[in-house]
C-alpha cells in the first residue's frame, strides 16, 4: 500500500480526485430540487457551458481511441472528429431553440413531439447506447491505473483498476447531480488543455521537429487525406468509404447527444446556450485534432526507438494491437519530464471521469423523470426526485460495470454506441425542430429501424461467412443503418397523417 502513495502518478490522481470530491461535497450543499440534480437549476453562464461539454465530449473514445487512430492513421484520424464539428454547428443555428423550449431529457421531446411510446423508446435506446459508453470509460480508467503501475510492488491489475474508477465515478455522481458535474467539468476541460497542448509542444521537440514528423508520416502513408485504414478493415474497403464511416457515428451521435442537450437545456437563457456551443465547436477542433497529433508524433517516436512499439501491424489488427495505449505509454516514458508526465495523467483520469460521470446521469434522469415520475409517481416530491435518481445512478453504473468486458477494444465499443444512438435517436430528434411533417409513426420507424440494423449488423451478420462478399459500402454498418433509418422516418411520416399543428409549433418558435 505504502509503495502506491510513493509513485508520482498515483500522487497526481489522488491530488486531482481529492479536488473534485471537494468541489463536488460543495455543490451538493445546494441540490435542493429535481431541476438542480438534472438540470443546474437552469443557471449556468456560457463558459461554465463551454468547459462541462467540452470535458464530456472528450472521453475514453479520444484518450485511447482517437490517439491510438492518430498513431496508425495519422491525422487522416481526424474524420472522425470531423463528423462531431460538423454536428455542433448545426447545433449551433437551433441551440437558443432547444433552451427556449425549456425542457430536461431527450425523450421529454419525443413525447412533446411525437407521444409517449416514441418517448419510452428513446430511453430504452438512450440507456443501451450511454452504459456501453460509461462502460468504456470505467475500461479506460483500469487501463490508466494498470500501466502506471506496471511492473512495480504495488501493481494494480487492469480489472481492480476498472472496479476503482467505477467505484469512484458512481459514487461522484451521485453526489450531486448537474450542479457537481458541470462546475468540476470546467476545471478538467482547463487541465485537459494544459495537459494535451504541453504533451504536444514537448514531442514535436522530442522527435526533431516539424519536419521529422511530416517526413516520418509521408512515408508511412499517414499524411494523406483519406490515409492508410488497412490497418483499420480487411477487404476492399476503400479509403474514403472507411474514413466517412468514422465520421458519420460521432456527426450523428453529437447531433442528439442528450447530454449536450441537457446542458443546453441548463443554461440560464437562449443566449448563453448559443454563445457557449460556438466555443464549444472552436475547442473541440482545436483539442481533438492535438490529441490525434500526439498520437502521430507517438508513431515517430517508436519509429526513432524513443518509446516501445506499439502497433503490431498487419491488416486489422485492431483487437490485439496497443496503440490505444499510446497516450498513457508517453506519460510515464522516461523521455517525458516526470511533471508533465504527473501532469498527463491526471489529465488522462479528468477525460474518463468527466465522460463517465455525464453519461450515468443522463440515464439516471431518463428512468427518473420519463418513467417513474411519467408513468408510477406523477407527484413525487423534489427530495423524492433527488434520492431516486441517486438510487439510478448506482444500479446503472453496476450494470455498466457488468458491460465492460463485451468489447475487445475501447474504439469498437465507442463506434457501437454511437451508432446504436445515433441512428435511432438523431434523426427523429433533428426533425423534430427542422421538419414540421415528420410524424409519431415515423419516429417510431426510424427509432426500431437504426437500433434493430445497428445491432443485427454488428452481433450477427458481421459473423456470417458470407458477410466478406457483400459490397464494401454493405460492410460498414455505418451506411444501411444510417440510410434505412432515415428512410424509415420519411416514409412512414409520408404514409401518416400530418401532425396536427399544436404537435409542432412549439419546435419552431424563438
Amino acid at each position: 500500500m505504502l509503495g502506491l502513495f510513493s509513485n508520482p502518478y498515483i500522487l497526481a490522481i489522488l491530488i486531482y480526485l481529492t479536488a473534485l470530491v471537494g468541489v463536488g461535497y460543495y455543490k451538493s450543499r445546494i441540490v435542493k430540487t429535481g431541476e438542480d440534480f438534472m438540470v443546474a437549476g437552469r443557471t449556468l453562464h456560457w463558459w461554465v457551458l463551454v468547459g462541462t461539454l467540452l470535458a464530456t465530449w472528450m472521453g475514453s473514445g479520444s484518450l485511447f481511441g482517437s490517439a491510438g487512430l492518430g498513431y496508425r492513421n495519422g491525422m487522416a484520424g481526424l474524420w472522425s472528429s470531423a463528423g462531431a464539428w460538423a454536428g455542433i454547428v448545426l447545433i449551433y443555428f437551433i441551440a437558443r431553440r432547444i433552451r427556449n423550449f425549456g425542457k430536461v431529457t431527450v425523450p421529454d421531446i419525443f413525447e412533446a413531439r411525437y407521444g409517449r411510446v416514441s418517448s419510452v423508446l428513446a430511453t430504452i435506446a438512450t440507456i443501451i447506447a450511454y452504459l456501453t459508453i460509461v462502460s468504456y470509460q470505467f475500461r479506460g480508467g483500469g487501463n490508466v491505473l494498470h500501466f502506471i503501475t506496471q511492473g512495480t510492488e504495488a501493481e494494480i491489475s487492469v480489472q481492480a483498476g476498472i472496479v476503482i474508477t467505477a467505484l469512484f465515478a458512481i459514487a461522484y455522481t451521485a453526489l450531486a447531480g448537474m450542479l457537481s458535474v458541470v462546475y468540476t467539468d470546467v476545471v478538467n476541460g482547463v487541465l485537459m488543455v494544459l495537459g494535451v497542448f504541453a504533451t504536444v509542444f514537448f514531442m514535436v521537440g522530442a522527435v526533431g521537429g516539424m519536419d521529422e514528423i511530416v517526413m516520418y508520416a509521408e512515408a508511412a502513408g499517414k499524411w494523406e487525406l483519406f490515409g492508410n485504414w488497412a490497418n483499420e478493415r480487411t477487404g476492399a474497403s476503400s479509403g474514403p468509404i472507411v474514413a466517412i464511416s468514422f465520421l458519420i457515428p460521432t456527426m450523428l451521435l453529437l447531433m442528439g447527444d442528450a447530454n449536450m442537450y441537457q446542458r443546453i437545456f441548463s443554461a440560464k437563457d437562449g443566449n448563453a446556450a448559443q454563445k457557449a456551443v460556438f466555443f464549444w465547436v472552436i475547442g473541440v477542433v482545436v483539442l481533438e485534432s492535438a490529441v490525434y497529433f500526439v498520437g502521430l508524433t507517438g508513431a515517430v517516436a517508436a519509429d526513432q526507438g524513443l518509446i516501445p512499439e506499439l502497433f503490431a501491424g498487419g491488416a486489422a489488427d485492431v483487437a490485439g494491437n496497443r496503440s490505444e495505449y499510446i497516450i498513457p505509454t508517453l506519460a510515464i516514458s522516461e523521455y517525458m519530464p516526470l511533471v508533465l508526465g504527473m501532469t498527463l495523467v491526471a489529465t488522462m483520469m479528468a477525460i474518463i471521469v468527466s465522460t463517465a460521470d455525464s453519461f450515468l446521469l443522463v440515464p439516471a434522469t431518463n428512468l427518473t423523470r420519463d418513467v417513474v415520475q411519467r408513468f408510477i409517481a406523477p407527484d413525487m416530491s423534489s427530495r423524492a426526485i433527488v434520492f431516486m435518481s441517486r438510487g439510478w445512478v448506482l444500479l446503472l453504473g453496476l450494470i455498466a460495470y457488468l458491460l465492460v468486458d463485451q468489447f475487445p477494444t475501447i474504439l469498437t465499443a465507442a463506434y457501437t454506441a454511437y451508432l446504436v444512438y445515433g441512428t435511432s435517436i438523431t434523426p427523429a430528434l433533428l426533425a423534430a425542430f427542422l421538419w414540421k411533417r415528420a410524424t409519431a409513426a415515423g419516429a417510431i420507424a426510424s427509432i426500431l429501424t437504426g437500433a434493430t440494423v445497428t445491432l443485427v449488423w454488428t452481433f450477427w451478420m458481421s459473423d456470417q461467412a458470407w458477410f466478406s462478399s457483400l459490397h464494401p459500402f454493405l460492410q460498414e454498418v455505418t451506411y444501411p443503418a444510417v440510410v434505412l433509418s432515415i428512410l424509415a422516418l420519411v416514409g412512414v411520416s409520408l404514409a401518416t397523417p400530418r401532425p396536427h399543428r399544436s404537435r409542432w409549433e412549439p419546435f419552431f418558435g424563438g
